[in-house]
């Protein structure tokens, strides 16, 4: 194998030592082969729509997306959701099954065929939950919860949230972190997805490897399909639900889902990518089969191209989020210069817009601050305002304007 896959041996919290924010030789130029470098192509120069349906022909061996709508399976089914908003647990004078009330919980399942090899991807659709509280709410229980089903609105905007390599692999989480929740909360639909063969897409016979990619796609296998398409398809049937709006964030290699699918797919009005991606020339230790700047995709379109699809489009928004100290992926420290350079050259490219936000954090997860700057992102685009550089350079707790 040409490549040493460094993503299990990293830490996914915060390390014992002091965090070193390494400043000196970060630089990869385009031939480059030492640590935590790799080949690249320049960032092309448009036209940026041609652009774009190379990226797709790249993926998918055809400069249209996938079109079906209809998903290869679904089952709602009500799980007991706990609330966490009733005075007697804050008060230790209940239990927290007193704050729990039903909810229903969509699985939808996208089989994919890329010659013999055949992938499921599945999903979770869970409703806004905002309006879901208990009738009464005593110092001391027992809570009163309203009949099941509430009476929740939904709402016109979608929130797509990918959670990329979450660990334990192995094992299905409809909503690690609780970042599901916190959307569903703010009144709004949201769906859940994950990677290829990680967490409620995990194949036992394989394992989560996804150098497993690697051999078919030196074959011909188009494979980077299988981390893409479940996106897709899944914008597909948002819109024929009659969503209004789509927002996609996602951290890690769900930030890097992100910001792929904010560069092929214009139908996502605004995305937040949390510690997923830095353009090529920056030097990155944390590499998995489908990240390289040497992969087909990115060849036609690299990340900082990425970044400008993003946000080519009026009334489109693409945001970066990166973590000051994060001890594995995409740290900011060091690199604040360079951040707002090329920042600066995306904007000069695009008619919607684009931003960068360094946010203080040293572990590698979707912290309080990220949640907060996603979702002033999604109220400012459910509320049909305008996205600028200004208002994006206004978004909080970024380290870039030394908050």
């Amino acid at each position: 194998m040409r490549r040493l896959l460094l993503l299990s041996a990293l830490s996914w919290a915060a390390s014992a030592a002091p965090y070193e924010c390494i400043t000196e030789n970060d630089f990869c130029n385009s031939t480059d082969t030492s640590y935590g470098c790799t080949p690249y192509a320049g960032t092309p120069t448009g036209p940026w729509g041609a652009v774009r349906q190379q990226l797709i022909e790249s993926i998918w061996g055809t400069p249209e997306l996938p079109t079906r709508a209809v998903p290869d399976y679904m089952e709602t089914y009500p799980v007991q959701h706990h609330f966490g908003n009733c005075r007697c647990l804050a008060t230790g004078a209940c239990p927290p099954s007193n704050c729990s009330a039903e909810i229903n919980i969509t699985k939808i399942v996208w089989t994919m065929h890329e010659k013999d090899l055949v992938f499921n991807s599945t999903v979770y659709l869970t409703r806004n939950s905002s309006g879901i509280a208990p009738s009464t709410v005593p110092a001391e229980g027992p809570v009163v919860w309203p009949q099941f089903p509430s009476s929740v609105a939904t709402s016109d905007t979608l929130v797509i949230y990918h959670n990329g390599h979450d660990q334990p692999c192995d094992t299905c989480d409809t909503d690690h972190g609780g970042v599901v929740d916190y959307f569903n909360q703010l009144g709004f639909d949201t769906i859940n997805m994950q990677m290829p063969l990680y967490q409620c897409n995990y194949n036992a016979t394989i394992g989560c490897k996804h150098e497993y990619f690697q051999d078919f796609q030196n074959r011909g296998y188009k494979t980077f399909r299988f981390f893409l398409e479940p996106v897709v398809l899944t914008v597909n049937y948002a819109k024929a639900m009659g969503y209004k709006n789509i927002f996609m964030s996602g951290y890690s290699g769900g930030g890097w889902t992100t910001t792929l699918m904010a560069g092929i797919d214009p139908r996502l009005n605004a995305t937040v990518s949390v510690a997923g991606s830095v353009p090529c020339d920056f030097r990155h230790s944390a590499w998995d089969f489908e990240q390289f700047c040497d992969n087909s995709w990115a060849l036609a379109c690299n990340y900082t191209c990425l970044y400008v699809l993003g946000g080519l489009e009026p009334h489109r928004a693409a945001v970066q989020v990166m973590h000051e100290e994060d001890p594995c992926c995409y740290h900011g420290c060091g690199r604040h210069g360079r951040i707002e350079e090329y920042t600066n050259w995306v904007r000069g490219e695009v008619a919607g817009s684009f931003g960068a936000v360094v946010t203080v954090g040293n572990v590698h997860e979707v912290n309080e601050r990220d949640k907060v700057i996603a979702s002033v992102v999604l109220d400012r685009l459910h509320q049909g305002l305008a996205f600028s550089p200004s208002v994006l350079d206004n978004l909080p707790f970024n380290a870039l304007k030394e908050w």
